[in-house]
């Protein structure tokens, strides 16, 4: 990788990083969705798209730093809500690399995203259920993983838009790494 390219890359992470520690201030702010703690993952398009054009590490990256990011700014540093977001983020963007790995399913945006979705909301219910020490929350896991469906549905649209709308640059360069 040249050094033009290597700087191209480093700044469109940034600006991902950026975007998605925005999205995730914002959604903070919205009103709760039904199922107590669900939300709609807004953040999760920029690692998607940070998967889909940089790669799996930059994408790890790229949640790592707005969840920390936006567990500053949002009020949550450190606390129940932090590790929560943080875990779910995480663990999203690993599910989400693992399966980009497979031939077929792995290329389609929405499918990546549910499975980003639900392990995120599977992921945030075991840290909650171990940080308050009740298992009763597990009974939320059936809507969870509804509304997780859904919104993992909307985010994989939406990053089948923006990708079309990308510079050609970052998605052929992708294209040139699978």
């Amino acid at each position: 990788m040249t050094n033009k390219n290597r700087l191209r890359n480093q700044v469109f992470m940034a600006v991902l990083i950026g975007i998605a520690s925005i999205l995730h201030v914002i959604e903070g702010l919205f009103p709760p969705l039904p199922v107590p703690g669900a939300k709609l993952g807004l953040a999760n398009t920029a690692t998607l798209i940070g998967l889909r054009t940089l790669g799996f590490w930059p994408a790890i990256g790229i949640s790592m730093a707005r969840s920390l990011i936006g567990g500053l700014f949002g009020g949550s540093f450190f606390g129940p809500a932090f590790f929560m977001s943080f875990g779910g983020a995480i663990m999203s963007a690993l599910a989400m690399g693992l399966i980009s790995k497979l031939k077929k399913l792995g290329t389609n945006n929405i499918f990546v995203s549910v499975i980003g979705a639900i392990t995120h909301s599977i992921t945030q219910l075991t840290i909650a259920s171990y940080l308050i020490k009740h298992s009763g929350l597990l009974y939320y896991l059936p809507l969870l993983l509804g509304l997780s469906t859904l919104t993992g549905v909307f985010i994989g649209l939406v990053c089948d838009k923006v990708m079309a709308i990308l510079p050609a640059a970052f998605c052929a360069e992708q294209k040139s790494r699978d």
